[in-house]
């Protein structure tokens, strides 16, 4: 997958007045925020975030919204930079909120935003505040920006606010998918259904050493390749995600966990299913499972 073209020559000309040792220098000290969770950023760290981090959170977004259909109206709490815009844009939505208390991310989304075909309303304040309904409850890497004295209250306004899907994306990262089981579990416990990943309504079986994420490829502009100081022309973006819907949903079928490993005549895979994980064989048509398909 590719960052929009658009998109691309936009952010370039943000970044074209520092130098590449400046750049550099942003990249890596934006980077030991994020480890440390500090939330302050300058001005060069959001430029450095749009180059860095936009064009994976794009790519992932778009991946996760494809398993269902998307609503009429859809509310992204953490809006960031506006990326969500660059993932709908092509989808028939009739009405997008982004939620943004960023005030410099949300003068950069505007300046960034695509033509879209559907209504646009910029929201800058915290989402905890919020107060008007949706299709869809879109937290998308912003969870991990929540205190946890906090963590519940947002949730619990994005179950109030959603007349339909919540969906959290989340690092793939054993912290970022303890987020995404506590939300799962806590959104079962009060009568939501699961849609993704999961395929089933019962315990997940992934808690403990290991954690449920899949991956998306991304293709790296030149000015990313510049900032990770690499050569290769794609990193792969892991992360975790769940889609629960206040209406009745029975999900089906069995989940891809990781990496499906190939073998002569055949495909073996670990799959997330009602009864727990399980190994699965594949052979023939089947054998070209991929992680983070939903098989029979």
């Amino acid at each position: 997958m590719t960052l929009p073209e658009e998109l691309e020559k936009n952010i370039e000309k943000l970044l074209k007045p520092f130098s590449q040792k400046e750049l550099e220098a942003a990249s890596k000290d934006l980077s030991s925020r994020y480890l440390e969770k500090m939330s302050h950023f300058t001005p060069l760290h959001r430029l450095i975030y749009l180059a860095a981090r936009m064009p994976a959170t794009l790519q992932v977004l778009r991946s996760v919204l494809s398993h269902i259909s998307l609503p009429s109206k859809i509310i992204d709490c953490g809006a960031g930079p506006g990326t969500s815009l660059w993932a709908l844009k092509d989808f028939p939505v009739s009405s997008v909120v982004l939620v943004e208390k960023d005030l410099e991310f949300v003068k950069l989304g505007k300046k960034l935003a695509p033509e879209v075909p559907f209504s646009v309303e910029w929201k800058p304040q915290n989402f905890l505040s919020l107060k008007d309904e949706g299709d869809l409850i879109l937290y998308s890497y912003s969870l991990n920006e929540v205190p946890p004295h906090e963590f519940e209250k947002v949730i619990e306004v994005g179950m109030e606010e959603t007349r339909n899907f919540f969906l959290v994306i989340e690092p793939g990262t054993p912290e970022g998918f303890e987020r995404v089981r506590w939300v799962r579990s806590y959104l079962l416990e009060r009568g939501f259904s699961l849609h993704a990943p999961c395929p089933h309504h019962e315990r997940c079986p992934m808690a403990g050493e290991d954690w449920c994420h899949f991956a998306v490829r991304v293709s790296r502009t030149s000015i990313h390749r510049k900032l990770k100081a690499g050569s290769r022309g794609f990193e792969d973006e892991k992360f975790s995600y769940l889609i629960a819907s206040k209406l009745p949903h029975t999900p089906e079928g069995r989940r891809v966990l990781r990496r499906p490993i190939k073998r002569k005549g055949h495909t073996m895979a670990t799959l997330c299913t009602h009864q727990g994980l399980e190994q699965g064989v594949f052979t023939g048509k089947k054998k070209k499972i991929r992680w983070g398909n939903l098989v029979e």
